[in-house]
């Protein structure tokens, strides 16, 4: 594979006007195979092992780094090849940059192949075994990809050290911190003010480039709003993603590095979910604002709502899906194109443990909803190519559900019957107009807590009269609240009555006004 398409990725994740990294070039293989291992602390502490196949630096990152010890497995997650001339770099990756932070060459040297004869070949077979001759790491190796584990985002494989005279059962990667370039380690870098960085432009230009006016940054920006509509479709003027179920959130970060994650309805988001305040450091770009979804992924990569209302009762992981940037280096995105802005945020995102970028693709919206649909998902969403962001609902923006889900407002509940306490069912409805026009009830999907929880909260907001228009037939008492509860419902379809069909309550929703639930039907997209 020519080294042009094996850095694709490296490419399309940097932007070369404002970093002077290697573009990257054919390299043709010389005598030996050469090998780096360079400690990288950007994010987080990792090491990058990287060695040549096929003209480039194919790549892992390895949180707690290689080791001596025998048969000790290390997870090193594979990620974009990068070329040849990345394996000299000693120094600082500036703030705002791709992967920012100070770099060493902690070991270099060449290696030859155990088992077969082409490293490219044993990569993309999924198994490498291989003898390093390094300064800090000699002998016998293996790299081996494994199955992703259902909170793990990327490629993960395992490197570990096989049995032979160069095992030391002993040896820790972290006694030996000192480049094998320099001497230097990583504190000795970031002290040193003479140390090499990957500046893109000459000091006069950075000037220019500082002094230059900047766009205010936008504090708490109206959201844009998907059109529900009946049918999926192909256009190449329009691209498609996943429909993501979870929270909404814009995520802000200032030049301070000062981090808000708001609801749409202005809800501070980082106290229901304050684990999320790593997204401080999550973006290679400051200030910057990026909207996106708060999820909680289940083992076979899908967003789950019920499982993101009992992510504190059963530790599950959190992923912020980051789906369009309205603000970064110092300019005010909303008026660019939609593929622009996505090009830049995949590039901005430099922690992709905690953010998911969310791919799309060009043209194809039929089938990317048949897949959609046989992953049971919650649907797909279409926006056009070359549109603006405008905060607002817009037929640009539409979405396509492969199952019907759609928040209700609660107003009311009925008496329990048998064993069960707290409530029966709740009694929904959404907003036509200023009226609250009643849908059904809901009565399944609770668990005992849940029950508890909710009814504690709708005796707090008990009223006399019903909120719902016009009178409401329930199968057994009834008793009202005030209309500001919202419950996430999953249901087949819709009676010719206007009333649900085999409703199942998922959670209940902090991150909208009651008011702006409205009977929300698929509209026909006809011809543009």
């Amino acid at each position: 594979m020519p080294a042009g398409t094996r850095l694709r990725e490296y490419v399309k994740k940097r932007d070369f006007t404002v970093t002077p990294e290697p573009r990257g070039s054919h390299v043709k293989r010389g005598a030996r195979l050469r090998f780096v291992v360079q400690m990288h602390r950007a994010t987080r502490l990792h090491y990058d092992f990287r060695l040549e196949a096929d003209g480039v630096l194919a790549s892992w990152a390895v949180p707690k780094g290689p080791t001596l010890v025998p048969l000790d497995r290390r997870l090193a997650m594979h990620v974009e090849d990068h070329p040849m001339a990345y394996r000299t770099f000693e120094g600082i990756i500036p703030a705002g940059q791709y992967g920012a932070g100070e770099v060493i060459v902690w070991d270099e040297g060449w290696y030859e192949l155990a088992e077969g004869d082409d490293p490219a070949d044993e990569i993309a077979q999924g198994k490498m075994k291989f003898v390093l001759h390094g300064k800090k790491l000699r002998g016998l190796f293996t790299l081996v990809k494994i199955k992703p584990r259902a909170d793990e985002h990327g490629e993960p494989w395992l490197l570990f050290k096989d049995h032979d005279a160069h095992e030391d059962p002993a040896w820790d990667p972290a006694a030996h911190p000192e480049s094998v370039k320099s001497g230097k380690t990583l504190a000795d870098i970031k002290r040193d003010p003479k140390a090499k960085t990957w500046q893109s432009k000459p000091k006069a230009e950075r000037a220019k480039r500082a002094a230059a006016p900047v766009d205010p940054l936008p504090h708490h920006p109206s959201v844009e709003l998907a059109t529900l509509i009946d049918a999926p479709f192909d256009d190449p003027d329009w691209l498609f993603e996943i429909k993501w179920d979870g929270y909404r959130g814009i995520c802000t970060i200032d030049g301070q590095g000062k981090l808000s994650l708001v609801s749409r309805n202005g809800l501070d988001l980082l106290e229901r979910f304050p684990e999320l305040d790593a997204l401080a450091d999550a973006f290679a770009s400051i200030p910057i604002v990026v909207d996106g979804e708060i999820v909680a992924l289940d083992d076979e990569g899908r967003s789950d709502f019920q499982r993101l209302q009992e992510y504190e009762q059963h530790g599950h992981q959190l992923t912020y899906v980051a789906f369009d940037l309205l603000y970064a280096d110092g300019r005010d995105l909303r008026k660019r194109p939609l593929e622009e802005r996505k090009a830049l945020l995949e590039r901005t995102i430099r922690d992709d443990t905690l953010v998911l970028y969310s791919k799309h693709v060009i043209g194809t919206g039929i089938a990317l909803f048949e897949r959609a649909r046989h992953r049971r998902l919650e649907g797909i969403i279409g926006k056009k190519r070359d549109v603006p962001y405008v905060g607002r609902r817009t037929r640009d923006w539409v979405k396509i559900k492969a199952q019907l889900e759609q928040e209700f407002v609660i107003g009311g509940w009925t008496e329990p019957r048998g064993s069960r306490k707290g409530f029966g069912s709740l009694l929904l409805g959404a907003y036509v107009g200023k009226k609250l026009r009643y849908v059904g009830h809901v009565g399944t999907g609770f668990s005992a807590k849940r029950i508890e929880q909710i009814a504690a909260r709708l005796q707090r907001l008990s009223r006399a009269r019903s909120p719902f228009e016009g009178e409401i037939e329930a199968n057994t008492v009834a008793h009202w609240v005030k209309p500001e509860l919202i419950a996430e419902v999953r249901f087949t379809e819709w009676t010719r009555e206007g009333v649900l069909r085999q409703p199942a309550f998922l959670g209940l929703r902090e991150d909208k006004d009651a008011k702006d639930v409205v009977l929300e039907r698929a509209e026909h997209r006809g011809r543009e």
